[in-house]
């Protein structure tokens, strides 16, 4: 295969990915890491929940644990006690008496609803209540958010925020996450110098493998970085047969398009085969794309805006191919509301949703107290304070948590 035969017929840029993304395999490998530590990894197992979230019957305000009966009509009760998270009340609430109670504390026996604080008046050591109160109001009651032997987390869920909270909230100290694609990112060309060195006439610094390294790292690689490899066909053919026999994928611009130094396509094609050269996309035409027994091979375009566009286009989602990752990168998507939202009067919802695979949007929201709200959850969907309610079937804009 020549160097110098040109680009042939121009791939698209969906065909070229997609030519990319069936030469490459996902990794097998997994590895046990602390769950702090695993945010952006994706799961290798089903997490299953060994006890129950809430593990009892709690408080979702602060106020008074009441038993609803007793406030059928106006009335005044006495202060039998004081319960705060983590500090129980241990007696039985009995009629004519509440409990003073704090936000997450346990529910005292006898007690069957709270009192929001606001709506009752304190009076020495009784307390004043005029309304009534539903059974159940503003309690939590007992595995709401998480039922013992629940499934908390699928296998293949990426790891955020929500997620290592309900990871946590369970108990779990370590998971099972697949392996990082092993990543080798250099650049060729003689003029090319690593950051930190002085130049020379005619030099530049080596901006593209940096911008390469970020988006391999954001996609979920483990990065190594080489300097500059010398535009020699004979260097770079020795510097990827050797970096293919201990990588899943090697990175490398400059060099991939038809000029007299331009060896990418030659080395790649002597040692294995090329399956993309030129996309019709501009700037980026000279990208390529082969693979040395299973180790996929980029060649970038040496302008780092070019490089930096297929690098976005098409080494992000093969890196997330080889790990198992199928999150969009979208920050924003258009969805259509699976449901009718109710909007509140004063103030602007941050609704948390789930997308299934007709882009229908669906809420998680459980209440401020539920983990799952978020860790079953993709993002949000912003609801403009108002009255009235958004109609099933409204399209509407998903904000997407990474």
């Amino acid at each position: 295969m020549s160097k110098r035969s040109g680009f042939g017929t121009l791939l698209s840029a969906d065909d070229a990915l997609d030519v990319i993304l069936s030469r490459l395999r996902p990794i097998t490998g997994t590895e046990l890491v602390p769950v702090q530590e695993s945010d952006l990894r994706i799961l290798a197992e089903d997490i299953k929940s060994n006890i129950n979230v809430p593990a009892f019957d709690r408080a979702a305000m602060d106020g008074y644990a009441v038993r609803s009966e007793d406030l059928e009509e106006p009335c005044m009760l006495k202060i039998a006690g004081r319960a705060l998270a983590g500090t129980p009340w241990k007696g039985t609430v009995k009629k004519g008496e509440c409990v003073e109670i704090a936000t997450g504390a346990p529910m005292p026996k006898g007690a069957d609803a709270v009192v929001m604080v606001e709506n009752a008046q304190q009076v020495g050591q009784a307390v004043s209540f005029k309304m009534p109160v539903a059974k159940g109001e503003n309690v939590g009651l007992k595995a709401s958010d998480i039922g013992k032997g629940d499934v908390v987390l699928k296998r293949g869920a990426v790891m955020g925020p929500g997620q290592i909270a309900a990871v946590a909230i369970i108990g779990r100290d370590k998971i099972k996450v697949v392996s990082r694609p092993r990543v080798l990112i250099f650049t060729t060309g003689d003029e090319i110098v690593t950051p930190g060195k002085a130049l020379k006439a005619g030099q530049v610094y080596d901006c593209n493998s940096y911008a390469m390294m970020t988006i391999a790292r954001r996609a979920g690689a483990e990065v190594t970085y080489q300097p500059n490899v010398k535009d020699t066909l004979a260097n770079l053919t020795k510097a990827l047969k050797a970096a293919a026999e201990k990588y899943d994928l090697i990175v490398f611009s400059g060099g991939t398009s038809v000029g007299a130094r331009d060896y990418a396509r030659e080395a790649v094609g002597e040692l294995g085969t090329v399956h993309v050269h030129g996309v019709a996309i501009k700037p980026g035409k000279p990208v390529l794309f082969g693979t040395i027994g299973k180790c996929g091979v980029f060649g970038m375009p040496g302008y780092p805006t070019s490089c930096l566009l297929t690098a976005k286009l098409f080494l992000s989602p093969a890196i997330r191919r080889l790990a198992h990752n199928h999150f969009h990168e979208r920050r924003k998507k258009v969805v259509t509301l699976g449901h009718e939202v109710k909007k509140a009067k004063t103030k602007q919802r941050l609704l948390p949703v789930r997308v299934d695979d007709h882009d229908v949007a669906w809420s998680t929201f459980k209440g401020s107290g539920a983990i799952t709200s978020l860790s079953e959850s993709v993002g949000y969907i912003e609801i403009d304070a108002g009255d009235g309610v958004i109609q099933k079937g409204a399209e509407a804009v998903l904000r997407v948590i990474s």
